[in-house]
């Protein structure tokens, strides 16, 4: 899938609202039922549309990629200017 690549540049630094967070999972919701190609009339829940394709929502991984960065962050050399990553 070429959709995560592109919607997951720059993520890490990305300052994250209740709005966008939302925006991003309905999003990531509507390319996996596409995907799958289950009708919208289908009741099938999003757990279950994660469930058989074994992804994760996009917040959630976006969360783990920043957790990420802080580590390699703190874990940098002090002489490095890494203020404007925080």
């Amino acid at each position: 899938m070429y959709i995560i690549p592109v919607i997951m540049y720059g993520a890490d630094v990305w300052s994250l609202t209740v709005a966008s967070q939302r925006r991003l999972d309905a999003f990531d919701q509507w390319c996996l039922w596409h995907i799958l190609r289950i009708p919208y009339t289908a009741h099938v829940s999003n757990s279950e549309v994660h469930s058989r394709t074994g992804q994760p929502p996009i917040t959630t991984v976006i969360k783990q990629r920043r957790l990420e960065l802080f580590g390699h962050v703190v874990q940098a050399d002090q002489a490095e200017d890494h203020s404007r990553a925080l």
